[in-house]
């Protein structure tokens, strides 16, 4: 991977307000001139002693040690490397970052974007679709579980119409290219052109550590559907079906604090669990248990960079 200009680094970090980025996880409260104090989000403690200082950019806790830039704390925070760190504050700053050997890079990243925003769109769609009168199977089959509208939310569940071209028209009206789409797999090739993947089915949305939709999990509802029972989203750039685990968006901060991770079966079982307080449990999504997802965990839980 190409490394991004030490530059551009640099005003990153010089232009993101720590204090900000700190704040979206901490209460803060005034400790003195330019000092902002809060409890440690890394250790568990009941006097703050977690400390803040906006222009230096540095946080620091007198309680456990950590200590660091608005980098460190978002790569420990959210579990991302270096790079997805940088990326993601000048993202938000709306900053153009330059790599240094060449624009491959920033193509590649560039790409990776439109296919996450591909994602998320899809996902706030069929979230709306379970709304429809069409969904009453899917809000059934939730129902029948002990999974109301509250925890339907919670999980981001959708439903996706009987529609072969339901979500594709929605996407190229957001302004996603056809190509976008089919890359992100969001919709299949056929002989007579492409078609939504997904159709008459119930959708739970795979999320990364970060919170960002990498693809979807989806349980065919009617009887009419020859297809398999569950079927997810195909390889694309940012999903790796063996690389995920469901649920661990939800579950990496306690898995980060208390150092154990529950690993169950399928979606609902993740959902029941999270709902009866065993907020750690996570799900392989349709594939055996593999070293990636051990490596994901171990990630998760410090182990490894």
């Amino acid at each position: 991977m190409a490394l991004i200009r030490r530059t551009d680094i640099d005003e990153v970090r010089a232009r993101v307000d720590i204090a900000d980025v700190v704040g979206e996880y901490v209460t803060l409260k005034s400790a003195g001139v330019g000092s902002l104090k809060g409890l440690c989000p890394f250790h568990d403690e009941r006097s703050p002693s977690f400390h803040v200082r906006r222009q230096a950019g540095f946080y620091h806790c007198f309680g456990c040690g950590e200590g660091g830039d608005v980098f460190t704390f978002l790569q420990k925070m959210d579990h991302v490397t270096f790079t997805e760190a940088v990326e993601r504050l000048a993202a938000r700053l709306g900053f153009e970052l330059h790599y240094e050997d060449g624009g491959a890079a920033r193509s590649d990243h560039g790409k990776r974007t439109r296919l996450l925003a591909a994602n998320q769109a899809a996902a706030e769609f069929f979230v709306a679709q379970l709304a429809d009168p069409a969904a009453e199977t899917g809000r059934a089959f939730l129902g029948e579980r002990g999974f109301d509208a509250t925890a339907a939310a919670r999980f981001g569940i959708g439903f996706a119409p009987k529609s072969y071209d339901a979500l594709s028209k929605h996407l190229l009206a957001q302004g996603f290219t056809a190509e976008e789409i089919l890359a992100a797999g969001l919709v299949g090739q056929g002989d007579r052109g492409t078609y939504d993947r997904f159709r008459g089915r119930l959708i739970w949305p795979i999320r990364d550590t970060t919170g960002q939709t990498l693809g979807f999990g989806a349980r065919k509802l009617f009887d009419d559907d020859q297809g398999p029972k569950y079927l997810n989203t195909p390889d694309t750039p940012v999903f790796h079906k063996s690389k995920v685990l469901y649920g661990i968006d939800l579950a990496r901060r306690d898995i980060a604090r208390g150092k154990r991770v529950v690993v169950v079966e399928g979606y609902t079982d993740v959902m029941a669990c999270h709902l009866a307080g065993v907020t750690t449990a996570v799900a392989t999504c349709g594939t055996a248990f593999g070293s990636d997802h051990i490596t994901l965990i171990r990630r998760v839980l410090g182990d490894v960079a």
